[in-house]
């Protein structure tokens, strides 16, 4: 028995096991994306028909992570950010080192360097606080103010008083002796002069006393400053200064005694 002619224009059985049941798209196509996921479904490939069919089952791939995140414009932030802050440190460090080059050239320029700090600043601080809690105030004040005067002064005893008039006296006994006249004892009526002395005893004169007095003086003042309220913070300005004073000076002596310990 004769067997037909096989048709050339047919695919073969194997063209068609590579095409997945005739399909004409490439075998690559049907490869799984690199962006992950899995793989589309896709018809599955026919077996022959000597025996049952199988079902077709979507395999993923294990390999594929997830998507990636796009990145806003391709920019990278933080290599951009770390060069602007490196830049910005750099100049600000110049600036720094600049400016305390001046400062060094003007500490020079006046006569001070750091290893003298400790006498020209701490130092000084230090014994000016001690001289000024030590100090004292002198000085002279003028006073001049009325005074008001009131009491009572009781006088007794001999005293003179100036006649500051004439005064007559009728019937006062007088005596006289002249070259060719003497008369005692006798009755005249004299007058006494003004600016004549006599001299009297006055027995338990009171005497009120109410007067303003000015009174003109200059009164001398001496305040010692540590008798004051002003030694509590000149001693509070002495310990702030000698524990750095004490830094850099081991013997810090005030009266004769070591303040450092």
């Amino acid at each position: 028995m004769s067997q037909p002619d096989a048709n050339q224009n047919e695919p073969s059985k194997m063209k068609k096991l590579i095409n997945a049941g005739g399909s004409d798209a490439s075998p690559l196509s049907r490869l799984p994306r690199g962006t992950g996921g899995t793989i589309p479904n896709k018809p599955s490939i026919q077996q022959p028909k000597a025996g049952p069919s199988k079902p077709s089952v979507a395999v993923s791939n294990p390999k594929a992570g997830p998507r990636s995140r796009p990145r806003y414009g391709d920019f990278n932030f933080l290599p951009a950010f770390w060069t602007i802050a490196s830049i910005m440190s750099f100049t600000v460090n110049i600036v720094l080192l600049i400016v305390l080059a001046i400062l060094l050239q003007n500490l020079y320029a006046v006569g001070v360097t750091l290893t003298g700090i400790s006498d020209h600043l701490l130092g000084g601080l230090y014994n000016n606080f001690v001289k000024m809690d030590q100090a004292h105030i002198t000085t002279s004040i003028p006073v001049s103010k009325e005074i008001p005067v009131q009491f009572t002064l009781n006088v007794s005893g001999p005293t003179n008083v100036t006649l500051s008039q004439d005064v007559p006296i009728s019937g006062a006994l007088v005596t006289v002796n002249t070259g060719g006249l003497n008369i005692n004892n006798a009755r005249a009526n004299i007058v006494l002069p003004q600016g004549t002395v006599l001299p009297i005893v006055i027995q338990n004169l009171v005497v009120p006393v109410d007067q303003q007095v000015l009174a003109e003086l200059n009164v001398a003042v001496d305040i010692p400053l540590n008798e004051t309220d002003l030694h509590e913070p000149f001693v509070g300005l002495q310990n702030v200064v000698e524990p750095f004073y004490c830094l850099v000076e081991q013997q810090v002596l005030v009266n004769g005694v070591n303040v450092c310990p």
